[in-house]
């Protein structure tokens, strides 16, 4: 008895995966990191969701009958596992589960409503989609500085995949593996600032610059001592005009015609 009830587990896990397999509609259709740029044309319903999230195994049901109408609806009904899929889980700030969005010609929208075949249904029949906003660029999936943060994701995965395997298989204590990786960050900070410095000192010399700063401040300087030398000779040569001026004048006056008297007598 004891034994039948250890493999109990076993024969419900034989027993009730071929059934949920079975439920899968065959028109849902499985998005990678390989192929999800096939969203990018026509029109689409995405569902991201995770194995151990509760919320999605309770739409799948919903979300399968879904997929079976997409056919008659002239549209794409699929799904993505962001366990397997990390780099797309970060492209689409996948932040809640499960998460929907839908999709028309590249332009994408978070779905908002009720999670139900019929308000499915309904949403692309009616067109409620045009309701909502459209992610803004800076957040298209598409988009640079998201397939940026997509990386990220990717890398933080393995970062995590291989911590948990050191721990668990190779047998590290978890705080030394903690240590191992802010080593590794320190270091790889430490390298990748001092390539950047090195790039910025060969593409802009830190003596060229202050060379050029020394000799703009130079040529300033002496502009400057030209300029108030010009000033000076200019008021030097206005000075001797107006000495000029008033020798000239009183020489013409008539005091300094007028004979001496006692010379004379």
């Amino acid at each position: 008895m004891k034994h039948s009830w250890k493999l109990t587990p076993f024969l419900l896990a034989y027993v009730i995966l071929p059934v949920f397999a079975a439920t899968k509609s065959k028109h849902l259709i499985t998005l990678y990191e390989e192929n999800w740029k096939d969203v990018l044309t026509g029109e689409w319903m995405l569902e991201f969701h995770a194995p151990w999230c509760p919320a999605c195994r309770d739409l799948q049901k919903a979300w399968n009958s879904f997929a079976d109408w997409s056919k008659d609806l002239n549209i794409n009904v699929a799904e993505v596992d962001v366990t397997t899929n990390p780099g797309l889980s970060g492209r689409f700030l996948v932040t809640a589960l499960p998460t929907i969005y839908h999709v028309k010609d590249g332009v994408f929208r978070q779905y908002v409503g009720p999670r139900d075949k019929n308000d499915f249904i309904s949403f692309i029949e009616d067109k409620r989609w045009s309701l909502l906003d459209p992610v803004p660029s800076y957040k298209h999936p598409d988009s640079a500085q998201m397939g940026v943060v997509a990386v990220f994701f990717r890398l933080s995965m393995a970062v995590r995949d291989l911590h948990t395997h050191l721990v668990e298989n190779v047998g590290i204590p978890p705080w030394a593996s903690y240590t191992g990786f802010a080593a590794v960050t320190l270091t790889l900070g430490c390298i990748l600032g001092f390539i950047i410095v090195c790039i910025i000192d060969y593409v802009f010399p830190t003596g060229t610059i202050a060379r050029k700063a020394e000799e703009k401040k130079g040529q300033k300087k002496n502009q400057k001592a030209s300029n108030t030398k010009k000033a000076d000779e200019k008021e030097s040569t206005s000075d001797n005009e107006n000495n000029n001026n008033r020798s000239a004048e009183s020489k013409n006056s008539p005091e300094a015609k007028k004979p001496d008297n006692k010379k004379n007598k």
